[in-house]
């Protein structure tokens, strides 16, 4: 398999010889709806990388095809190929963007915590110990079952989260300086929690969660998420999610399968537009007989 046995174990990853890892350049495979993938290109964005993205579309089974299955064996979404490297895995390709391009580095407690130890020999042992206990937590996330257990306890969460930012717009009373969760800096964690926020958001969480004042510390730090221009450009409005995801796909489908497909959809949107302006002229008789049957008052 094409992917690099060097990134597996950890090892250096190798590099197209005579160009610098700004240099070569980073293509992406991911899926615009997939929640990894969403965290990947976010990171991307925010350190502002030039990257080629391809749509692999997961309704349409691309993700199983042949051509993507040699990058992936896995045949699971996001694959990043810099170079020599292909790196599988959305928490393996976001720590080696932090590695690879330093400039623009957005913060992660698990590399800080190395970093800590190196620094402190006498608190290594307590560094280590933490940062495994974190990569088991984070690993956690990323596993279906622990994300169903978490939505049934979403309440508690969220909870926390609150509170968390409540105590970090404490430490910055300062008007004008909103903390993020971790500080000052966008980091990790805050891609992680805009994201998460943002799925919330779709499937209609958000009022229950954190509307109505009910969460206001929270619904401050998302709506200013969404002010964010890397978070636009990447997830953009709530309310597109569907569409584009339904569109791009049909016009897929209408692409390998025409001109079948493409007499279909227009006898279709025949029918539809005919349906719809039935509908209307009936709703407009309806009206109309609705009114002349009520009963009209009687000055006289």
């Amino acid at each position: 398999m094409a992917r690099m046995q060097d990134e597996q174990r950890g090892g250096a990853p190798l590099m197209a010889e005579g160009k610098s890892d700004a240099e070569v350049k980073l293509i992406l495979y991911h899926w615009t709806h997939s929640f990894s993938s969403q965290k990947v290109r976010l990171v991307i964005a925010e350190k502002a990388l030039k990257c080629e993205e391809h749509d692999v579309s997961l309704p349409l089974n691309e993700h199983n095809e042949p051509w993507f299955m040699r990058l992936n064996s896995t045949g699971e979404v996001p694959v990043l190929i810099h170079g020599e490297n292909i790196i599988c895995e959305a928490t393996q390709i976001i720590d080696y963007l932090e590695q690879t391009f330093l400039d623009g580095q957005i913060g992660n407690t698990e590399s800080e915590l190395k970093k800590l130890a190196e620094e402190n020999p006498d608190l290594q042992e307590a560094y280590i110990a933490k940062q495994k206990r974190l990569k088991s937590k984070l690993l956690d996330h990323d596993n279906v079952k622990y994300l169903k257990k978490i939505l049934d306890e979403l309440e508690k969460v969220l909870d926390q989260v609150e509170t968390e930012l409540q105590r970090r717009n404490e430490e910055t009373p300062e008007e004008g300086r909103q903390p993020w969760l971790c500080g000052e800096a966008f980091t990790l964690a805050d891609i992680s929690l805009a994201v998460t926020l943002h799925r919330l958001k779709f499937l209609g969480f958000a009022r229950r969660s954190w509307g109505n004042g009910k969460r206001p510390n929270l619904e401050t730090y998302y709506n200013r998420v969404l002010k964010r221009k890397t978070f636009n450009k990447v997830l953009g409005h709530v309310n597109n999610i569907l569409i584009s995801a339904v569109l791009p796909t049909a016009l897929r489908v209408a692409k390998k399968r025409a001109p079948k497909v493409l007499g279909t959809t227009l006898a279709l949107g025949v029918l539809a537009g005919m349906g719809y302006f039935a509908f209307m002229l009936f709703r407009k008789r309806l009206g109309s007989m609705i009114l002349a049957l009520r009963p009209r008052p009687n000055y006289f």
